[in-house]
C-alpha cells in the first residue's frame, strides 16, 4: 500500500509528537508499505529516512537556528498567535505549503492512504482540502490527545470553533486513532460511527535488565515543564523531607530538558541540577543514571499519558508519578508493576512514595516488572495495531474492514 503521512513534527525534531510519527513511518515501511512523509524542516529538501521518502518543507516563521535574533523570535511568536486566533492553527501558513506539496505528490504518484496527525491542525486540514478537491484515499486521522477538550482552549467561543472542525474531521475520516480509551470515548460521543483504534505511544529502545544504582540517591525528570505541569508541590515535599532528615542531605534531583530555569527553594538548591535538552538517545541514557524517574501531571485532564511514561517503562527504574490515581497512568503502572502514583496535591502520598523509592535504592532492589505486559508498549507493537488494520483493509479489497474487538486484539 502507498501511504502518505502529513505531520508538522518529524525526526530529527526532539518531540513526543515526532517520535510517534517516526514510529508509524518506520514500522509501516518495515511491514512492506511504501511510505512518503511531508513534515516541517529547516529547509525545503527531500531525503531518505529508514526506507521512507521525507519531504521537509521549511516553516519560515519557526526559529530553527538557535542564533536567530530575539526580535525574530518575538515576531514569529506573535505571528503564530495571530494565525491561531484567526484559523485555530499556529502553523496555518506552513499548512498551505504542505497542502500544495500533497496535491503535487498525489498527482505524480497517487496514494492509497493518507495519515495525518493533530497538533497543529494543518495536517488534518490538508486531508479535508484534498477530499474537497476529489482526491481518493483512505484517511487515517491520528488525534493523539484532545482537541476541543484540551485545557489550553480556554474560551467558549474557541471551544465552539474547535468543536465544529473536530466534528468534521471525525465524520469524514475513515479511521480515527488516539492514545487512550477515555479519549476515544470522548471522540466517539461527537460522531455517529465507531471507526476508532486505540494506539498508544511507546518506547523504542532495548529493555534494561542490568540495573545500576547511583552513589547518591538520584531522582530525575526528563522533559520540560509548561502550563500547570510544574514541580512546585514536589519541591515542597522534598524541602520538608530534607529538613526532617527523611531523605539523604546530598540527594540529587536532575531536571533535563526544561527550557526556562525554575525557581528552586533555597533549602534544596544545592540538590537540584537543571540541564539543557539532549537528543532522545542521550535522554534514555540519563534515565539510566537515576534511581527514580519522576512524572508530574496535575489532576484535571483524563486519558492523557505523558510520553515520558513509556520512555521510562523499560528502564527498570521505579517511576514516581504525581498523577491522578484514578486515571490511565495508574492502571499502566499497576499492570506493569513499574512504579508508584499519588495525586499531585497529595503531599503525604508523595512523601510515602519517595520513601519507598529510597528503600529500594538502599536495598539495591528492583521492582518485579511484568516484562510481557511492558513489551506491549514498544512502538513496534503499538504500530502493529495499525499495520494489522491495513492488512485487513487490503484483504477486504480496500473496502471498510471490520475493526477487531478488544477481546480479539487481546
Amino acid at each position: 500500500m502507498k501511504i502518505l503521512i502529513v505531520s508538522y513534527f518529524f525526526s530529527p525534531r526532539i518531540s513526543i509528537a515526532s517520535y510517534r510519527i517516526d514510529a508509524f513511518a518506520k514500522y509501516l515501511c518495515e511491514a512492506g508499505h511504501s511510505v512518503t512523509v511531508i513534515a516541517a524542516g529547516d529547509s525545503d529538501r527531500c531525503v531518505a529516512w529508514n526506507g521512507c521518502t521525507v519531504h521537509y518543507l521549511r516553516d519560515r516563521f519557526e526559529n530553527w537556528d538557535s542564533c536567530d535574533s530575539r526580535n525574530a523570535g518575538r515576531f514569529n511568536y506573535l505571528l503564530a498567535g495571530i494565525q491561531y486566533c484567526l484559523t485555530l492553527d499556529g502553523k496555518h501558513l506552513w499548512g498551505r505549503h504542505a497542502c500544495r506539496k500533497a496535491e503535487k505528490l498525489f498527482s505524480e504518484h497517487g496514494f492509497d492512504a493518507l495519515l495525518t496527525t493533530y497538533g497543529p491542525l494543518s495536517p488534518h486540514r490538508v486531508a479535508l482540502k484534498l477530499r474537497r478537491k476529489g482526491y481518493k484515499f483512505h484517511w487515517i486521522a491520528d488525534m493523539r490527545d484532545e482537541m476541543s477538550h484540551h485545557p489550553t482552549v480556554i474560551s467558549r467561543k474557541m471551544v465552539s470553533r474547535f468543536r465544529s472542525v473536530e466534528r468534521k474531521i471525525l465524520r469524514e475520516a475513515d479511521l480515527v486513532t488516539t492514545v487512550s480509551r477515555p479519549l476515544l470515548e470522548d471522540f466517539r460521543k461527537l460522531c455517529g460511527h465507531d471507526r476508532f483504534l486505540e494506539i498508544r505511544n511507546g518506547y523504542d529502545y532495548e529493555e534494561v535488565h542490568d540495573v545500576s544504582f547511583q552513589p547518591r540517591f538520584t531522582l530525575a525528570y526528563i522533559g520540560k515543564f509548561y502550563g500547570v505541569i510544574r514541580p512546585d508541590r514536589f519541591f515542597e515535599v522534598l524541602v520538608r523531607m530534607k529538613a526532617a532528615g527523611e531523605i539523604p542531605a546530598d540527594f540529587r534531583f536532575r531536571i533535563v530538558g526544561n527550557r526556562m530555569p525554575l525557581a528552586v527553594p533555597e533549602a534544596i538548591r544545592p540538590n537540584v541540577e537543571q540541564l539543557s535538552a539532549v537528543p532522545h538517545d542521550r535522554a534514555i541514557g540519563m534515565s539510566l543514571e537515576a534511581d527514580v524517574l519522576v512524572m508530574i501531571h496535575p489532576t484535571g485532564r483524563k486519558g492523557v499519558y505523558s510520553g515520558k511514561v513509556f520512555d521510562y517503562l523499560a528502564t527498570n527504574k521505579p517511576i514516581l508519578a504525581l498523577y491522578d490515581p484514578r486515571d490511565v497512568v495508574a492502571g499502566l503502572l499497576a499492570e506493569t508493576c513499574s512504579g508508584f502514583i499519588a495525586d499531585n496535591d497529595d503531599r503525604e502520598g508523595i512523601r510515602r512514595n519517595i520513601l519507598e523509592c529510597l528503600r529500594l535504592w538502599r536495598a539495591q532492589e528492583v521492582l518485579p516488572r511484568d516484562w510481557e505486559k511492558i513489551r506491549q508498549y514498544t512502538r513496534r507493537n503499538q504500530t502493529a495495531i495499525l499495520i494489522d488494520y491495513l492488512a485487513r483493509f487490503e484483504a477486504d479489497g480496500c473496502s471498510e474492514p471490520r475493526l477487531r474487538t478488544d477481546e480479539e486484539r487481546d
